[in-house]
C-alpha cells in the first residue's frame, strides 16, 4: 500500500514537471509572436500589401515594429496621420460608384482603427468602401482589442460601434483562510 502511493507520488510529480515546462514553452511562444515582425509581414512588405496593422502610433516606442523596419507604404519616417490619409485615399479611390459608407465609433474616443490590415486612424472615422467582406480592428492603449468582420452591400450605410474592455483585471478578490 505504501509503495502504491509512493508511486503515485512520483507519477504526479513527474506529470507536474512536465506540464509546467508545457506551459513554460507555450509562454514563450505567445511573447515571441508578440515581439517579432512576422515573416508573412515581411513578405508582405516586398509587393507593398500589409496583412498585420503595424503601425508605429503616438506613445508606442519609435524603434520597434514594422513601421521601424520601412514596412509602411508610406516609408520608414512616416507619421500615423500620413500612412491613414494614404490608406484613406487607397479606399475612396478603390470604391467605385456602388461604394458603401462605413462609420466606426469607439469607446474610449480616439482608439486606432484599421480596415482590412491598413491603419485608417483614430475613431471616429468615416469611409467609404467597395462592397463585399471586410474586417475591422479597433485598439487602444491599455484596452483589448477588438476585431470583427462584416459584409457590405452596394451603396449601404454601415454605422459600428466598439466598446473596448481594459486590458487589466478590474477586480481583486482576496479569500482568507477560514479560521477553525
Amino acid at each position: 500500500m505504501r509503495l502504491n502511493i509512493l508511486r503515485c507520488g512520483a507519477c504526479l510529480s513527474l506529470l507536474s514537471m512536465i506540464g509546467a515546462a508545457g506551459l513554460h514553452a507555450q509562454a514563450v511562444a505567445e511573447y515571441g509572436m508578440t515581439t517579432t515582425v512576422p515573416a508573412t509581414t515581411a513578405a508582405a512588405a516586398g509587393n507593398g500589401t500589409s496583412l498585420f496593422p503595424h503601425v508605429t502610433l503616438p506613445g508606442d516606442q519609435p524603434n520597434s515594429g514594422a513601421a521601424a523596419a520601412g514596412l509602411t507604404s508610406a516609408g520608414p519616417t512616416a507619421t500615423p496621420e500620413a500612412i491613414a490619409k494614404e490608406n484613406l485615399q487607397f479606399f475612396q479611390g478603390h470604391a467605385g460608384a456602388d461604394a458603401a459608407s462605413v462609420t466606426v465609433h469607439s469607446v474610449p474616443d480616439h482608439a486606432s482603427v484599421w480596415i482590412d490590415g491598413k491603419y485608417v486612424g483614430p475613431a471616429p472615422v468615416n469611409l467609404k468602401l467597395v462592397p463585399g467582406h471586410h474586417q475591422v480592428l479597433v485598439r487602444a492603449p491599455n484596452m483589448q482589442e477588438s476585431m470583427q468582420g462584416f459584409d457590405l452591400t452596394a451603396k449601404q450605410t454601415q454605422s459600428m460601434d466598439f466598446a473596448l474592455k481594459p486590458s487589466y483585471q478590474n477586480q481583486v478578490m482576496i479569500h482568507w483562510p477560514s479560521q477553525k
